[in-house]
Formats: structure tokens, C-alpha cells, sequence
């Protein structure tokens, strides 16, 4: 299992006009349109940084098809 986490990118959405995501997995961010977890996740508050607040989980696997992330 490997740990990921996600929270909004307002500088992104910014760019692009509309909502978009940032995943953490593999030590990689990638930037998407939209979510589907299948797993538990819990929220974390971060002290002295931003993101002030995301979600982190743990997955078997992850894939992106068509700007959609799919955890599970």
C-alpha cells in the first residue's frame, strides 16, 4: 500500500478557469479534474504551510484516465 493525498489548487484553477485537484502519490503531484476514491481517507491539518487542510489515505492502486483519478 502507498500513501496519497489530495486537496484543492487554487493557482491551477486559477489557470485553467475552473476546479481542478492536486493528487500526491509516488512522490509525484499530478493535477485533476475530479476524484473517486474507493478507500478511507481522514483529514490532516497542516501547521505553518499550505495547503492548511487535506486529505490523506492509503491505496493498492491509482490510475488518471481522461483527468479523473481513480483510488482504490
Amino acid at each position: 500500500m502507498k500513501t496519497f493525498w489530495y486537496h484543492y489548487n487554487k493557482p491551477a484553477s486559477r489557470k485553467v478557469g475552473r476546479p481542478q485537484i492536486s493528487i500526491h502519490y509516488n512522490k509525484v503531484c499530478h493535477i485533476v479534474d475530479n476524484i473517486i476514491c474507493g478507500v478511507p481517507t481522514k483529514g490532516r491539518i497542516t501547521v505553518r504551510r499550505q495547503p492548511h487542510f487535506v486529505m490523506v489515505g492509503r491505496c493498492n492502486s491509482f490510475e488518471i484516465v481522461e483527468g479523473v483519478a481513480y483510488v482504490s
